[in-house]
This record gives C-alpha cells, sequence and structure tokens, in this order.
C-alpha cells in the first residue's frame, strides 16, 4: 500500500499565522494614524515658503513685487539665457477647511478680515503670502494642533 502525502496547511496553522499578522497590524497601524495629515501640513509649509521665496526673487529681478500671485506665473525671469517662469503653477493649499479652496487665490491690500474659507492670500500692501485659515488647527493634525496657519 503507498501512502500519499496531502500538501497542504492545517486549520491550525493558518489560525496561528492569522493570529500573527494581526497582533503586527495592530501594533503597526497606530504609528501611521494621523500621518497623512501631519504631512499635509508641511507640505502646505513648504508650498508657503515656496511662493514667499517666489515673490522675493520676483523683487529681486523685476524691483517691484507682483501685483498679484498669478503674476508669478506668467511673468518670466532669465536663467542664464534661459527665459523662465517665477512659478510654473501655483501650489496647493492643503490645511483648509474646504477642499475645493485649495487653490483659492484671494488678493487683497490689508490682512483684516481673513474668511477663513482656506487658500492664499495675498496682502499686496505688505507683499506677504498667508493662508486663510484662522481657527485653530484640531486634534486630527497632530503635533499641529492648535497652530494658526494665517500665522505661520
Amino acid at each position: 500500500m503507498v501512502v500519499r502525502s496531502k500538501a497542504g496547511f492545517t486549520l491550525l496553522e493558518l489560525l496561528i499565522v492569522i493570529s500573527i499578522i494581526a497582533i503586527l497590524a495592530a501594533a503597526i497601524i497606530p504609528n501611521f494614524v494621523g500621518f497623512d495629515a501631519e504631512a499635509k501640513v508641511a507640505t502646505t509649509q513648504t508650498n508657503l515658503n515656496t511662493l514667499r521665496t517666489r515673490v522675493t526673487l520676483f523683487r529681486a529681478k523685476e524691483g517691484r513685487y507682483p501685483e498679484t500671485l498669478e503674476e508669478l506665473t506668467t511673468a518670466t525671469y532669465d536663467d542664464l539665457g534661459v527665459e523662465r517662469p517665477y512659478l510654473e503653477q501655483l501650489p496647493t493649499e492643503m490645511v483648509g477647511p474646504d477642499k475645493k479652496n485649495a487653490s483659492q487665490i484671494e488678493d487683497r491690500k490689508n490682512a483684516e478680515g481673513l474668511t477663513g474659507d482656506g487658500g492664499w492670500t495675498y496682502i499686496t500692501d505688505k507683499a506677504k503670502i498667508v493662508i486663510d485659515v484662522t481657527d485653530p488647527l484640531a486634534d486630527k493634525w497632530g503635533s499641529y494642533k492648535g497652530q494658526k496657519p494665517s500665522e505661520w
């Protein structure tokens, strides 16, 4: 009589493997909760610094501040013989309350009366760019909780 062995896993082996995977997942997943929120804040801060740097470059090259933020995408400068725009496109703001306003840009004379709707606000009389988010950030923003993006 020939004994045939059946290849496969027993129910007990499968349960042990599934249990190990569940334990690892329970240990790892909490480390990633809130990671995307903090990444959005970091990206927005980087985009804000980029905009501010480009306004400074515009001032150095043109001898004046831009009248609007869109002017950074239309005006060009000579970069060692290559005509380049100050910005290829305006970056998005990712911490505002309304995602449709992420690319919203408001050019205004002064900082009085920010609406808190999100998006960039270019204060022309000070050549300053702020984020139109006036409320402190909530718990979901991790270590940035309580910060006001309009004050960055």
